[in-house]
């Protein structure tokens, strides 16, 4: 997931943008009616921006370039703020809002999914800024299966189940 913004070859970013913003666009061709039942539209989507760079977030790029059509327009109501988000620690000034919006239902969108801390930070600088989540979709999980974290039931959990982008989302089996 990392060659996608941070690789030395501009060739190998390219190619992994395109496959990063080929997982989010597929998702969103086979499940966004289940998502749009289960949570309801959505005006914008916002990528939770970068916490090293101010340029446009990766993701987003990804998206805009390779399938602009897949998610819906995209907005940046926020950027990064003074506070500081640590490994596991969201912040209520991590992300700030970027100026006076209109208020909207946003789909929240990020590469990586490790602790929560980026997303939780974005989410609450929305919600300052006046607008509401609908939802967080996210391409891929970081498991670290150290026993020290907790998580090594998880990752032995997830890893027994095969994953196929036909197979229904989580919120939808009852």
């Amino acid at each position: 997931m990392h060659d996608y913004k941070e690789h030395a070859d501009p060739e190998v970013r390219r190619e992994q943008s395109h496959c990063v913003a080929a997982i989010l666009a597929r998702y969103f061709d086979e499940h966004r009616d289940a998502l749009v039942a289960q949570f309801g539209e959505w005006d914008n989507v916002v990528a939770v921006p970068s916490t090293h760079h101010d340029n446009a977030p990766a993701l987003q790029t990804a998206i805009e370039v390779n399938f602009p059509d897949a998610l819906g327009p995209f907005s940046r109501p926020i950027v990064r703020g003074p506070g500081v988000m640590k490994f596991n620690q969201a912040s209520e000034s991590g992300f700030v809002p970027a100026a006076a919006t209109t208020a909207c239902r946003v789909l929240l969108v990020d590469d990586t999914y490790t602790t929560g801390a980026r997303l939780q930070s974005a989410h609450h600088a929305i919600v300052a800024a006046g607008s509401s989540v609908v939802a967080a979709v996210v391409v891929t999980r970081k498991i670290n299966p150290d026993p020290r974290y907790g998580s090594d039931l998880l990752w032995e959990r997830q890893m027994a189940v095969p994953f196929d982008f036909s197979a229904m989302p989580w919120w939808t089996l009852t």
